[in-house]
């Protein structure tokens, strides 16, 4: 069985609390939302500064569901 490989061009997904969609559509929970550069407790933080990442990539069944929802194109599946 091959692993999804699922990768987001930060660079296109700009604003993922906004937007949300593919976390949406993902029927495995396999996205998440994380900071880039780790936990920072007590402090705001801007929109750009959150990611989103595979934190379950077993668990993906290669739907694509989250590439068609992205409006922004900014996830991408291959399969090793």
């Amino acid at each position: 069985m091959k692993l999804a490989n699922i990768t987001v061009d930060p660079a296109k997904c700009t604003d993922p609390y906004g937007c949300r969609e593919c976390l949406r559509v993902c029927p495995t929970y396999v996205l998440s939302i994380r900071a880039k550069q780790g936990p920072v407790k007590f402090k705001e933080l801007p929109p750009t500064a959150f990611v989103v990442q595979s934190t379950n990539p077993p668990a993906c069944t290669g739907c694509r569901d989250c590439v068609e929802a992205c409006p922004t194109k900014a996830i991408q599946i291959s399969f090793n």
